[in-house]
């Protein structure tokens, strides 16, 4: 069963929806693990890709998927 996070991205004004074991989500710890939360934030997980969908949207930005793990 696959795990998916949101990455809430305040600087670029986007949300990504990623696999849990993408490289760059890291099970929401992101590719820097120890970095501060000024430009972002990680949410999840959620166990349904429809469940991360619905909360990337009421995000209120532009959603898109993840290029290098591709979720759906």
């Amino acid at each position: 069963m696959a795990t998916y996070y949101v990455y809430e991205n305040w600087t670029v004004k986007k949300a990504k929806i990623h696999l849990a074991s993408c490289c760059y989500c890291n099970y929401g710890r992101g590719i820097h693990p120890n970095a501060s939360n000024r430009n972002g934030q990680w949410r999840g997980p959620f166990y349904t890709f429809q469940e991360a969908h619905e909360v990337a949207h009421r995000i209120g930005q532009p959603v898109s998927r993840c290029k290098a793990c591709c979720p759906n």
